[in-house]
């Protein structure tokens, strides 16, 4: 129960950072692409490496949770999406990647 409020929390937080989708990059895309486009969106606030970090513990967190293929598959999605400065739309864009990950942990 503690990771999934854990992930949630920090899902949210992330989320409304513009930073949810980082990854510690174990697809063919994943958090070093997403934090490199991150940093770039007006009033970015957090550094790439600080992205790295943050999403490196995301990552470990859903390990844990046994959610790595819903997790990957939100990241694989944000890093399609259309706009990765806009938490509305990238979201409204990957609600379904989002509303597996959610489940997942939720079920964790």
């Amino acid at each position: 129960m503690k990771v999934m409020t854990r992930m949630a929390l920090a899902a949210l937080a992330l989320a409304a950072l513009a930073l949810a989708a980082c990854s510690s990059g174990h697809g063919e895309e994943g958090c070093p692409e997403l934090c490199e486009r991150a940093v770039e969106c007006p009033g970015a606030p957090m550094t790439e490496d600080s992205c790295l970090d943050a999403c490196g513990a995301e990552t470990e967190q859903a390990e844990e949770a046994g959610c790595e293929d819903a997790w990957e598959s939100y990241l694989e999605c944000r890093n399609h999406a259309e706009d990765n400065c806009d938490p509305a739309k990238y979201e409204e864009e990957c609600s379904i990647q989002l509303e597996s990950l959610n489940s997942c942990l939720q079920r964790s």
